[in-house]
């Protein structure tokens, strides 16, 4: 999915190329993997000449938010804020994602107070 967000549409080919450095697929896989991918309804092929090309129907940030809240809730039971902990304690974290995270966290501090009045 994220290389269809990242540039679409795409054909077999791209894709393969794409996944070539990161996986063993071979191309019977990646195929196998988009019918999968289109019966879910996250892509879309449209016939094109002289390739397939292939599009995302899935919406990046609403897919990214759905996936989080999945994760959040089978993973730390809901608690978001153990999320947030376990992310602050690893060490590999830098300082500009600290600092991203906090700025992220005073932005959504600010929209509640807005909601609550």
């Amino acid at each position: 999915m994220m290389l269809l967000w990242e540039e679409h549409p795409l054909t077999c080919r791209q894709i393969e190329d794409a996944l070539k450095e990161e996986t063993d697929w071979s191309r019977h896989t990646i195929i196998s993997f988009l019918k999968r991918m289109m019966k879910k309804n996250y892509i879309h092929m449209k016939e094109a000449s002289p390739a397939r090309l292939y599009y995302p129907l899935l919406n990046k940030n609403e897919t990214v938010l759905q996936e989080t809240r999945w994760f959040v809730k089978k993973i730390f039971d809901g608690k978001i804020g153990l999320l947030v902990s376990s992310l602050a304690d690893n060490e590999n974290i830098t300082k500009e994602e600290i600092s991203s995270m906090l700025q992220s966290l005073q932005q959504a501090l600010i929209e509640k107070d807005k909601q609550n009045g």
